[in-house]
């Protein structure tokens, strides 16, 4: 399940990319190499710096102070990986204000796909968490430095099949993406920044409310067929008739490119407004992703070494025999 959540996300958020990726015309051609090139790239690094805007007036107090929660928090997603590995990592960094207090979370995670495991610093979450945890304050010395192992997977599918579902869901993406109108892409100009970054050309794109819908749809409908697990046509008549109480107000996205078709930036604002008197009246989303050393050599700063990695069982250990001290 785990691997499921972190691999949908990575599909949603190449959703974005192929959207233009799949015309052939320029400027679309030329971010359609750069994007292949990503995809197709044995290593890469990124950061993604996230931006919430939750409008939450329509709804109660308490829902409006995660509201609250939720607009002044600033979320930084970095990683790296490496496909013919099948290594990656990612740490996540947020600060939050909680009735008036301010929480920082740095939660490095590392994953290996060979082996169906991934190891999360033990360390991080506890000074991350330990307010909610009921473990502030407490010195846990025998997990210091340590790294909890999970599974990737909760079923018993392998590698390979993941693999081939992966493949087949991204070729979908792409069929999805084949029938949007041209003419919502063209060519910007580069601010002085992005040129002194390395980008020879800027690509922008924008859809409607009716186009992304359209698309939405489209991209459940083929990513089900790949899956072999046809989606109904009821179902699919259920999602469209959710969408109509969702409006997109706006879907703007920006690219940067260098000479050497390498993508460098993406910056995405996102909006859209619920008709809905159980959920917020309107969400905004910006994404401000860059890319770099494509194809470099990728080091890892969060794989542990083997005395450094313990069980869930071992870990329920250490902390109980460290909790009888105190």
């Amino acid at each position: 399940m785990k691997k499921r959540i972190f691999s949908l996300l990575m599909l949603m958020s190449a959703f974005v990319l192929v959207l233009a990726a799949c015309q052939q015309a320029d400027p679309k051609g030329s971010y359609a190499a750069a994007y292949k090139k990503l995809i197709s790239a044995k290593s890469y690094e990124f950061s993604s710096d996230i931006g919430l805007k939750v409008d939450a007036s329509n709804l109660g107090a308490e829902d409006k102070q995660f509201a609250d929660m939720l607009n002044d928090a600033t979320l930084t997603i970095s990683g790296k990986t490496n496909a013919e590995t099948k290594q990656s990592e990612a740490v996540i960094k947020a600060k939050l204000k909680v009735q008036n207090m301010s929480l920082d979370f740095d939660i490095p995670v590392y994953m290996d796909e060979k082996k169906q495991v991934g190891y999360i610093k033990i360390d991080s979450v506890l000074d991350s968490f330990g307010i909610f945890l009921g473990t502030a304050g407490m010195n846990f010395d025998s997990v210091k430095g340590k790294y909890l192992e999970f599974p990737l997977e909760d079923d018993k599918s392998s590698s390979k099949d993941t693999d081939e579902l992966q493949k087949q869901l991204m070729e979908s993406i792409k069929e999805a993406a084949d029938n949007l109108p041209a003419d919502k892409f063209e060519k910007a100009d580069l601010t002085d920044k992005e040129k002194e970054q390395g980008a020879s050309q800027k690509v922008a794109f924008s859809f409607s409310d009716k186009e992304i819908k359209a698309a939405v749809v489209k991209f459940i409908e083929i990513a089900g067929k790949a899956s072999g697990e046809a989606v109904p046509k009821s179902e699919l008549n259920k999602i469209k008739d959710g969408l109509k109480d969702v409006t997109f107000k706006k879907f703007d996205v920006t690219s940067t490119i260098d000479d050497k078709e390498n993508l460098l930036t993406e910056n995405a604002d996102i909006s859209f407004s619920v008709d809905s008197k159980k959920a917020p009246q309107s969400f905004g989303i910006t994404a401000s992703t860059t890319y770099k050393n494509i194809d470099g050599d990728v080091k890892f700063e969060h794989k542990p070494n083997k005395e450094d990695i313990v069980t869930e069982e071992e870990f329920e250990k250490l902390m109980a025999q460290d909790a009888m001290n105190f």
